[in-house]
């Protein structure tokens, strides 16, 4: 299998992977707390996540985890 990571460019659309909470239990100063729309976990949204959103409406957002499996075509069981 082959993934390729770029850097995203306004226009492209797609996931915007945020960092989970157990992976990161404390975050940062001006991330906010918020659950994955799709498992439920609680993840973290950054200000340059919001800013993101609010610039580029098409983007949808998720865990790392959902981000990772939605990109590699794994289904939610």
């Amino acid at each position: 299998m082959n993934v390729s990571i770029t850097p995203h460019k306004k226009g492209d659309g797609g996931i915007l992977a945020l960092p989970l909470q157990s992976n990161i239990p404390k975050g940062r100063k001006d991330w906010h707390l918020r659950d994955c729309p799709v498992c439920g976990a609680k993840c973290w949204e950054s200000d340059l996540a919001r800013k993101a959103l609010k610039e580029e409406p098409e983007l949808r957002t998720a865990c790392t985890m959902c981000a990772l499996k939605a990109e590699l075509g794994i289904s939610k069981r």
